[in-house]
């Protein structure tokens, strides 16, 4: 009766393990615990600069500047750094001992959110500041050159109340404040309401190019500003989102008029115009089948993402 037991015990284990129920690491992968899977985001991803400049082991942050002014990063390099916010959930999903970070507007039900320092990512906790990994999304445009009619009208539409619903939609957290819509130390931004024209305004395709974070936000900002003229958003917009970085250059680089910068960071130059249309929290993901790990301090966090630790068990 011994060994039938224990072949029945060993068999809910390995069961258990597959389904990723709540058991020890340790527990599973034949008793010996599998290393961290840190995932990160690129270098110039407005995700991983709002993520690296807020977890600190409380003397050192995951990105800070050295003696000189010159960035240090704080990462492991044994992390696997990915170029989009499709590519960390699919890897977090798929690995049950990875931890990554997305924006809060892209999670679904395929990961876990782990809370930090007891808080949880949502609207309320985003807009109070008690969740301190957050950051704004901000629009772009050249204001070197003249917009084209269609373009400039679009951001009217962005930077009005109508931001609003969209906003809401895609769970990030809408800016009034007009101070807080200006980047820090710039004239406020006032809130208008927006006032649509008879037709359709004239000109080429809007493009957009920038930050994969703000791909709801922006695709359904240009779904309802489509559907107020009567036309397919396929017929007015050019979207192509690659990252923050190179939504910042597009801006500076625009020559058409056409074009409109999304960044998930601060952004701040001479020839760029700017403004925070929503913050959103930057979450934490683990697997779906971690139940383990549910709340992380900074210092955890930063303990993970430096390599420091690199198992679930290490932590206190």
């Amino acid at each position: 009766m011994k060994k039938v037991g224990k072949t029945i015990l060993t068999g809910i284990l390995a069961l258990t393990c597959a389904v990723g129920g709540a058991v020890s690491f340790a527990g599973c992968n034949g008793g010996k615990e599998k290393n961290i899977t840190v995932v990160a985001r690129e270098l110039g991803s407005g995700t991983r600069e709002a993520f690296d400049t807020k977890v600190t082991d409380g003397e050192h942050f995951l990105e800070e500047k050295d003696a000189n002014g010159k960035k240090v990063y704080n990462t492991s390099k044994a992390a696997t750094e990915l170029g989009s916010t499709g590519a960390v959930l699919s890897t977090v999903s798929s690995d049950r001992n990875a931890i990554g970070y997305i924006s809060l507007g892209s999670v679904n039900d395929t990961i876990n959110v782990v809370k930090v320092n007891g808080v949880s990512a949502t609207k309320e906790t985003v807009l109070s500041g008690s969740y301190q990994i957050q950051r704004p999304f901000v629009v772009m445009t050249n204001k070197t050159i003249e917009l084209t009619e269609r373009t400039a009208d679009f951001l009217n539409y962005l930077k009005s109340d109508a931001s609003e619903s969209v906003c809401d939609s895609v769970g990030t957290v809408f800016v009034k404040d007009p101070k807080v819509r200006a980047n820090k130390g710039a004239d406020p931004i006032p809130l208008v309401a927006y006032e649509k024209k008879s037709a359709v305004p004239a000109g080429d395709k809007i493009a957009i190019q920038g930050s994969t974070s703000m791909e709801k936000f922006i695709m359904q900002a240009a779904k309802n500003y489509a559907t107020l003229y009567g036309v397919n958003a396929e017929d007015l917009f050019q979207i192509e989102l690659n990252g923050s970085s190179e939504g910042k250059k597009a801006a500076e680089n625009d020559k058409k008029g056409n074009l409109i910068g999304l960044s998930s960071s601060s952004y701040s130059s001479e020839n760029v115009e700017s403004f925070n249309v929503c913050l959103d929290a930057v979450a934490v993901i683990v697997n779906a089948g971690n139940t383990t790990v549910t709340d992380l301090t900074l210092k955890q966090l930063y303990d993970i993402f430096s390599g420091k630790v690199t198992k679930f068990s290490e932590l206190n």
